[in-house]
């Protein structure tokens, strides 16, 4: 009997998952709200898959257990004061723009990271034509690379776009630190969701 898969890699707040090229939201935001900071809930809900054994099950899930419940006692000690602003109307090729700051008023950060691709996914709706915080882009994860936040610095990213298509949208933006394989998301509010009004 050969061994079940491992189970999908699921970030810490359990809104996305690695399909095994970039990070997919788990479900889409559908309510309009303005910019501001919100928690992030944790879903309750883990993917998991069936093996043929039931004690193989068992292992793999006291693993996932254990790995989630070690990424939330170390977000006590991320705490992050996260704020930002968007514009709320565009037009297809013109200009769009997104401002995201974090004070860091806990123990300094591996890799700062902002995630774009929640909600209605503004990096999926947008062309990134800049950013003047010193993040790097990654496109495959959909995502923003800004490196290490000291204690006690603030830091803000203003990210340049191109909206894409047209229609009224619900974006997310999501703060985190990543620690080698595991992200870290703020003990305070690390989420910033906005509504925009896309015409052709």
């Amino acid at each position: 009997m050969s061994d079940p898969p491992p189970p999908p890699q699921v970030s810490a707040d359990g809104k996305f998952y690695w399909d095994g090229h970039r990070w997919v939201p788990m479900q889409q935001q559908v309510a309009a709200q303005p910019a501001v900071a919100q928690r992030p809930v944790p879903s309750s809900h883990r993917g998991r898959n069936i093996g043929c054994a039931a004690v193989i099950v068992g292992i793999v899930g006291i693993f996932i257990i254990a790995s989630v419940g070690g990424r939330h006692s170390n977000n006590s000690t991320l705490k992050w004061d996260v704020s930002g602003r968007a514009i709320r109307t565009s037009h297809v090729g013109g200009s769009d723009s997104v401002q995201i700051t974090v004070k860091n008023n806990g123990p300094k950060a591996s890799n700062f990271i902002i995630y774009l691709n929640s909600g209605d996914d503004w990096f999926k709706h947008h062309v990134i034509t800049g950013n003047d915080g010193g993040c790097s882009i990654n496109k495959d994860l959909e995502r923003l690379e800004c490196g290490p936040l000291e204690s006690g610095a603030t830091k803000t990213v203003n990210i340049d776009g191109s909206p894409k298509d047209p229609g009224n949208f619900n974006f997310e933006a999501a703060a985190a630190d990543q620690e080698g394989s595991d992200l870290l998301y703020p003990q305070q509010d690390g989420v910033l969701t906005w509504s925009e009004a896309v015409t052709a």
